[in-house]
């Protein structure tokens, strides 16, 4: 968004009026941020005064700038502060490069496929990934960047290193300052590397879980004995009961997400 502005109080304008109530006392968390007044944040924002450098480092740190947002931002701050002619003309010179930049990396064309096994590293890295991915389906306009940092008590910084690896890898677009879920794939095969860190990762949130699980959730293990014959006929059971679950959360209002696992296996040790 802040490639679309020449100045940056019109691109903090807009910012706040994108938040829920219109970033109602979203004014003073940035002076407490910034260690100011709440009044200097409001001249800042009418033009009256400006931010140093130095305020400009931090409040992109605090908006949660990609490193090419945060040098735009930082040029056009340097261009409110600049006294000659010839230092403006070199800071829109590098805003123009930035922008031009910016262009190529959002219009950068990616064919339908799975995620890179790069990409596949970070996606699995953390359940957190995934979980606010599900999320971004959520919803009928899909999910603001604040819904996101209140649903997953996420700082600015993180949830926003998140959604912009999201957007990259192409499995979350933007609109409007709203996240929609994409189209690439995050199935990962038999065998892959990544699979059994991504069993892990949910496991573990659901051992979490189980300290405060509510009446309407179900958790549940037993160990059995029982013959070989019927562990197969159990595990096709189970297949069947897999596909009935995928074929219902498909075709369901997306409106909250949850976690299934399921574990069949031999005791061996």
């Amino acid at each position: 968004m802040i490639f679309e502005f020449g100045n940056y109080q019109k691109y903090l304008q807009e910012y706040l009026k994108r938040l829920p109530n219109q970033g109602h006392g979203e004014a003073l968390k940035l002076a407490k941020y910034l260690g100011v007044s709440s009044t200097f944040v409001s001249h800042v924002l009418s033009g009256v005064r400006m931010l140093t450098p130095e305020q400009g480092e931090l409040l992109s740190e605090y908006l949660g700038h990609s490193e090419l947002e945060a040098d735009y931002f930082f040029y056009l701050i340097q261009l409110e502060r600049a006294g000659t002619q010839r230092l403006k003309k070199y800071c829109n010179l590098k805003l123009s490069e930035i922008k031009s930049k910016s262009l190529k990396l959002v219009n950068r064309v990616k064919a339908k496929r799975l995620l890179s096994d790069e990409e596949k590293s970070i996606f699995y890295s953390s359940p957190l990934y995934s979980a606010v991915h599900l999320y971004t389906s959520t919803g009928k306009g899909g999910r603001s960047l604040e819904e996101i940092m209140t649903r997953f008590e996420l700082t600015r910084a993180r949830a926003s290193d998140i959604i912009r690896f999201l957007k990259d890898a192409g499995i979350v677009s933007e609109d409007e300052g709203k996240f929609h879920m994409g189209t690439q794939s995050t199935h990962v095969p038999q065998g892959s590397p990544h699979l059994l860190k991504h069993h892990a990762n949910w496991r573990i949130k659901a051992i979490q879980a189980s300290e405060n699980l509510t009446e309407n959730e179900l958790m549940y293990t037993a160990q059995v004995s029982l013959s070989a014959k019927d562990f197969e006929s159990i595990r096709e059971d189970l297949a069947q009961t897999i596909k009935k679950i995928l074929d219902k959360v498909h075709t369901s209002p997306a409106d909250e997400i949850a976690c299934f696992n399921l574990d069949w296996i031999w005791i061996k040790k």
